[in-house]
C-alpha cells in the first residue's frame, strides 16, 4: 500500500530534511524503507545511533513499530509509514531564509537554544509567544526550532514536554 505524507505546513520541511541531515539518519531510514526491522538488527547495523535516529522519525511519523516475537522473546520491529511525500505550501523568501537558517544551525547553536526553551517550558509548558518574544524569534523560527527537537512539541498554543512512554 502506498502511503503518500501531503506536508503543508512549511515548518514541517525542517522535520523532513533533518530526518536525512546525517549518514546515520539516511542509512537508518534507507533500511526502514525495506520492511519491517527489528530493533536487534538495527542495533547489529548501526549501533545506539539507530536509537537516536528512530526517536526523531517517532516524533514526525515518519515511522510506525510492531511487536514480533525472535527467539521467542518480544521485541520491536519498525518500518517507514509513508512512501512517498507531496509537498504542497508556499511561504516567501523571507520565511524560507528563517527555515533555513533552523534547517542548517549549527549544532552547539541549536542546542544552545533548546536548552533555554527547556527551561522556559519546564513541566507544565508555556505558551509558544511568550517563547519566541523571549527569544526574540519569529513564530516560524520556533515552530521550525521545536520541529527539530525531540524534547518538546507543540500542544495546542503551547510548547510542552515530551513524555517518554514507561
Amino acid at each position: 500500500m502506498k502511503r503518500t505524507k501531503l506536508i503543508n505546513d512549511p515548518a514541517e520541511l525542517v522535520a523532513l530534511f533533518r530526518s536525512v541531515d546525517s549518514p546515520d539518519r539516511r542509512a537508518v531510514l534507507a533500511r526502514l524503507a525495506e520492511g519491517w526491522t527489528p530493533t536487534s538488527e538495527l542495533q547489529e547495523m548501526f549501533g545506539e545511533k539507530a536509537f537516536g535516529a528512530i526517536t526523531y522519525f517517532e516524533k514526525f511519523k515518519l515511522v510506525e513499530s510492531r511487536w514480533e516475537v525472535r527467539d521467542g522473546k518480544p521485541e520491536k520491529a519498525y518500518r517507514t509509514f509513508y512512501n512517498a511525500f507531496q509537498i504542497s505550501t508556499s511561504f516567501s523568501f523571507e520565511e524560507t531564509q528563517e527555515l533555513l537558517t533552523v534547517v542548517l544551525m549549527d549544532e552547539a547553536v541549536f542546542e544552545a537554544l533548546e536548552v533555554k526553551i527547556l527551561e522556559m517550558v519546564g513541566e507544565e509548558g508555556c505558551f509558544a509567544n511568550d517563547i519566541s518574544r523571549e527569544l526574540e524569534l519569529t513564530s516560524l523560527q520556533l515552530k521550525g526550532l521545536v520541529k527539530r527537537s525531540v524534547m518538546f512539541d507543540y500542544k495546542g498554543h503551547n510548547i510542552v514536554l515530551i513524555k517518554e512512554e514507561k
